[in-house]
């Protein structure tokens, strides 16, 4: 059991080390902030099957939910992006003018 916490938390790492020295792509950022929620949902899981706890079950959907909408909608958001710009860099994302 330990092994598995000490696995998902080193997921959470990297995805935290990607996020902050990546910023090149904000595609692979996107999969990055996914990964970190995926990390976070498996110890969510492995604390409830340990104490055997139908709440914390119940939050791990609510949250899986949340982060497939979330990914959805950034996506959406990447490709009217790259539509209107052709490139999805992050250094031309910050000089976009509304």
């Amino acid at each position: 059991m330990k092994i598995y916490i000490m696995g998902a938390i080193l997921i959470f790492l990297i995805s935290l080390f990607c996020l902050i020295f990546h910023k090149k792509n904000l595609i692979v950022n996107l999969i990055f902030i996914e990964l970190g929620f995926l990390s976070i949902n498996l110890i969510l899981i492995l604390s409830s099957w340990s104490f055997n706890e139908v709440k914390s079950q119940i939050i791990i959907i609510y949250i899986l939910t949340l982060t497939a909408i979330e990914t959805a909608f950034g996506l959406a958001l990447f490709i009217l992006y790259y539509k209107k710009f052709n490139s999805i860099e992050a250094d031309d994302f910050y000089n976009v003018k509304i």
